[in-house]
């Protein structure tokens, strides 16, 4: 019960609780085997009512979002070959994975002469805005919301820490920046972490991972 297991995909985690069960028998489900989303859900569903949503928020799949970008573009009178919702996305999840928030990324690209991204700031606004009103989380927002949760109330850091005493993150190479950010936030506190990864078998970096959070491990943890 004080271990919180990580992996990427939901096949993966289900069988690291089936073979946990196989060796531990009904203890095995005390200990926390899922994948990054499924481990932030858990944390939200319980104290995401501090930053502002209601313990019963909706999660928005891609088509939802796609959606909620199309009526937005309407909105604005913005061409969607212009402005192609999937390519809309990705920009917005590559800002939360930088964890900027709507107003950081509008300052970023500020007079930057990129017409382009300006109005993807201003589409990311209201994109964040529909979703708020409607009580919605997309994807990114799962682990994003559970990184500010983490930073901004100390009461839930100080519970997640104590909690989970021991923290394994398995294909480590593919975590990217707000993974990498939950994770130190969880793990400086007995700092019993153990990572596994291959840095020449990373396969998600058009999705944001960094090979760079298993090539530092050692100067972040040295006492590894």
């Amino acid at each position: 019960w004080e271990v919180l297991a990580i992996t990427f995909t939901n096949k993966a985690a289900n069988e690291l609780k089936e073979r946990l069960e196989r060796m531990l028998g009904g203890e095995a489900r005390d200990v926390w085997a899922s994948t990054f989303h499924s481990a932030c859900v858990r944390i939200l569903r319980r104290d995401i009512d501090r930053i502002g949503f209601d313990k019963d928020f909706t999660i928005y799949d891609t088509d939802d979002c796609k959606r909620v970008v199309k009526d937005i573009l309407k909105e604005m009178d913005l061409d969607e070959k212009a402005f192609s919702p999937r390519e809309v996305l990705a920009v917005i999840s590559k800002a939360k994975d930088e964890l900027l928030s709507p107003q950081d990324f509008s300052k970023k690209w500020a007079g930057s002469g990129d017409w382009k991204r300006e109005r993807v700031a201003k589409i990311y606004a209201r994109y964040d805005r529909i979703l708020c009103e409607a009580n919605a989380l997309d994807f990114d927002d799962l682990i994003l919301h559970t990184v500010r949760l983490l930073q901004n109330e100390a009461e839930v850091r100080d519970y997640y820490r104590h909690k989970f005493r021991y923290i394994l993150i398995d294909e480590y190479q593919d975590t990217n920046r707000m993974q990498y950010e939950l994770v130190r936030l969880l793990a400086d506190g007995y700092r019993n972490i153990c990572v596994v990864g291959d840095d020449d078998q990373s396969i998600y970096k058009f999705r944001g991972a960094t090979i760079e959070n298993i090539l530092n491990f050692e100067n972040q943890y040295r006492d590894t």
